[in-house]
């Protein structure tokens, strides 16, 4: 292979031509460029932040409830025994569901993290005004929280 045609290749490849002004410029070039984030990815999560406490909460009773009226959708008996005494398999349902949700209340945890790479963007003050901070995350943090 000649010498022209490394060179035509390694500008293809997306390596630095170093016989290239034009592709040691855009080297240069791309290492300040900031990655961007596209807006799809924010939308859903600013939506999830502001709507978090349109819902109701977890009931173990409600839970118990939906899966005992569902159990005829497999062809099991429900109500109350011949009787009028409560089944023991709905008492032990409720039961369960109240031990689900306690542990997801108790319990759980969620961890999360950043990236680094993500772009921060943060506003403050000072003797000399206002301060506006654009910025990109250089490590990765991680953090926990927990359900209410």
């Amino acid at each position: 292979m000649s010498n022209k045609d490394k060179c035509k290749e390694s500008a293809v490849s997306g390596e630095i031509n170093f016989k290239s002004s034009k592709s040691i410029l855009n080297a240069i070039k791309n290492l300040f460029k900031i990655p961007t984030i596209p807006n799809t990815t924010l939308v859903p999560a600013a939506l999830l932040a502001y709507t978090g406490n349109m819902k109701p909460g977890m009931s173990p009773e409600k839970i118990a409830s939906r899966i005992i009226s569902r159990k005829s959708e497999a062809g099991l008996p429900v109500g109350p025994l011949p009787g009028g005494e409560t089944a023991p398999d709905e008492i032990m349902e409720k039961i369960r569901m109240e031990e689900i949700v306690n542990a997801l209340q108790q319990d759980a945890r969620i961890d999360v993290c950043t990236r680094a790479g993500t772009q921060l963007q943060a506003t403050g003050g000072n003797a000399g005004g206002p301060v506006q901070v654009f910025g990109t995350l250089i490590s990765t943090s991680c953090g926990h929280g927990q359900m209410f």
